[in-house]
């Protein structure tokens, strides 16, 4: 589909609508759309597929044969707050006149603000002849949030759908690439939580315990993924049977979904360690033989939870929840879940994740949005 956006600005001037029409460009074309942008300051060639520059010189009658060239076979355009804000009246005036004329066209106006009964803006931008204090009968309306789609629903007396802002979590967390694809292909941001153990495969880490941990999690239908940093130990090559029989183990309860070897897939190094605190929930720790206990204090720093055997020195170290050290899998599995489902914090991040993520958007709103056929005139 060949989408246009159109806003007063774009990155890289800074401002949340221009965040958000950035990220929904980025997301279009991954989605396989043929995306242009048209704006009076910023964007760049190589942010979308065309670059549609616009003049704040221009008049209405400018804008209606610059833009009704611009936009032959765009199926859709996205009118991002110029439909109800007052910053470029001639523009608006043209998008509304075109809309009439092109009639295959879909016309979205995609509001974010509304001058429309706001008392930041002069009484005077709400007479009639401004273009923004008029509903377009050629235009759909889609709201950014419940609050705005009842004032447009108010002002405008027009139906009004809502399509949440997202977030790039990989731009919002500062993910590598690699570590940006690495959650996509894992399922990590739909999981009902995700614990990290930064470990090595040996012995001693009792890893044996969090997969069966996660095995009994899963067998109560909970959603968890288990991330094993697990590289190998350069200093006794024997552990190498040691980390077979994990991977066995793993095979077995049919955990290869949920259990990931992180060091079988790429390189982890203090940068991806870093990553991996940020796509994590929390960090679950097995050794009860431990010096220190690092990870604890990692955790913390990315305030992380941190559920630890009770044990020296680990429990000592602040952060720590604490579980008792001969406690059975099952009850494990149990008193675990009673964290998770009480941490708020987790939950709301869980929620935010699965919900409000870009990809997510698309798939429960933007997809079934663009895929609907032009209203009838």
């Amino acid at each position: 589909m060949k989408i246009a956006l159109i806003h007063y600005t774009a990155p890289p001037v800074l401002g949340g609508v221009e965040r958000v029409v950035g990220e929904q460009i980025r997301l279009l074309r991954r989605e396989g759309h043929h995306v242009s942008l048209a704006c009076f300051e910023g964007g760049s060639r190589d942010m979308a597929d065309s670059l549609i520059p616009l003049s704040r010189n221009a008049s209405r009658a400018d804008f209606a044969a610059y833009l009704g060239a611009a936009l032959a076979g765009v199926d859709c355009v996205l009118l991002h707050n110029v439909g109800t804000m007052p910053f470029a009246p001639e523009l608006t005036h043209a998008l509304q006149t075109l809309a009439h004329i092109y009639t295959q066209t879909r016309w979205i106006c995609w509001v974010h603000d509304l001058a429309l009964g706001n008392p930041d803006y002069p009484a005077t931008f709400a007479c009639p002849e401004q273009p923004h204090a008029n509903a377009c009968a050629a235009w759909e309306y889609i709201a950014i949030s419940p609050l705005r789609a009842r004032e447009v629903q108010e002002r405008f007396q027009v139906a009004c759908q809502i399509v949440p802002n997202g977030l790039d979590l990989a731009a919002t967390l500062q993910l590598s690439a690699p570590m940006a694809a690495l959650a996509e292909n894992l399922g990590l941001w739909d999981a009902d939580a995700v614990l990290l153990n930064p470990a090595r495969l040996l012995p001693r880490k009792a890893l044996e315990a969090g997969i069966r941990m996660t095995h009994a999690l899963r067998s109560g239908g909970f959603d968890l993924r288990y991330l094993i940093t697990g590289a190998s130990d350069p200093h006794n090559p024997a552990h190498a049977e040691h980390a077979r029989h994990l991977r066995a183990l793993v095979q077995s309860l049919n955990l290869q979904d949920s259990v990931h070897f992180l060091n079988d897939r790429l390189s982890i190094g203090p940068r991806e360690l870093c990553d991996l605190y940020q796509v994590s929930d929390a960090v679950f720790l097995s050794s009860a033989r431990e010096g220190f206990g690092l990870p604890v204090l990692e955790a913390g720093a990315f305030g992380k939870p941190v559920f630890c055997p009770d044990a020296e020195p680990m429990n000592t170290l602040p952060g720590a929840l604490a579980y008792p050290c001969d406690i059975s899998i099952s009850d494990l599995a149990a008193w675990l879940l009673r964290h998770l489902k009480g941490r708020e914090t987790i939950l709301a991040r869980r929620q935010i994740l699965r919900t409000y993520r870009w990809p997510s958007i698309y798939r429960s709103h933007l997809a079934p949005l663009l895929a609907r056929p032009p209203a009838a005139p």
